[in-house]
């Protein structure tokens, strides 16, 4: 992993710092709407709308879990962790 996210993830773990998390976001977002589109692809236009406005407000809490010394991938991470949030969201909202 770059040295700027780990940057990032530390300042944002140590920190709060709200830049960070926000440079977390911009970075990430490539790794998220691809399962976006997945899941529109699945349930329809509705479900990924529903998805688009849901993605970052479980950011904060997602990316207070990622441990850096775990040596899992980022994107492995994301990946994974969103799928299943995304599948929760899904279902509490019918799909």
């Amino acid at each position: 992993m770059n040295e700027q996210l780990v940057d990032w993830i530390t300042r944002f773990q140590k920190d709060k710092d709200i830049d960070a998390l926000a440079n977390l976001k911009d970075y990430c977002y490539d790794m998220i709407e691809p399962l976006i589109i997945e899941f529109t692809e699945k349930y329809g236009e509705d479900a990924g709308e529903l998805l688009r406005l849901k993605w970052d407000k479980r950011f904060y809490f997602i990316f207070t879990k990622y441990q850096l010394n775990v040596g899992l991938p980022l994107d492995n991470f994301v990946k994974n962790t969103y799928r299943f949030y995304f599948m929760q969201v899904l279902k509490k909202a019918g799909y």
